[in-house]
């Protein structure tokens, strides 16, 4: 699994709150994308936003899907 190969999206309850998508540049690997802005970030300061959201009990939901279609869907 690479990070160009995966969206990933946190949710609060069925609302979308963020996303990051991957950019491909080296020093702000990711794109982060909340309410309708966009803004770079570096791989440390998506990880202090996902890592919280894995433990049970979070308010959040945090969800990998594939950055593009997959053949045959």
């Amino acid at each position: 699994m690479k990070n160009s190969e995966y969206v990933i999206e946190q949710y609060r309850g069925n609302k979308l709150v963020r996303s990051f998508t991957p950019t491909g540049d080296k020093a702000y690997p990711w794109s982060m994308k909340v309410n309708g802005k966009r803004y770079l970030r570096t791989n440390g300061w998506v990880l202090s936003k996902v890592l919280p959201t894995l433990v049970e009990g979070s308010r959040f939901t945090t969800k990998a899907v594939p950055a593009f279609k997959v053949e045959g869907d």
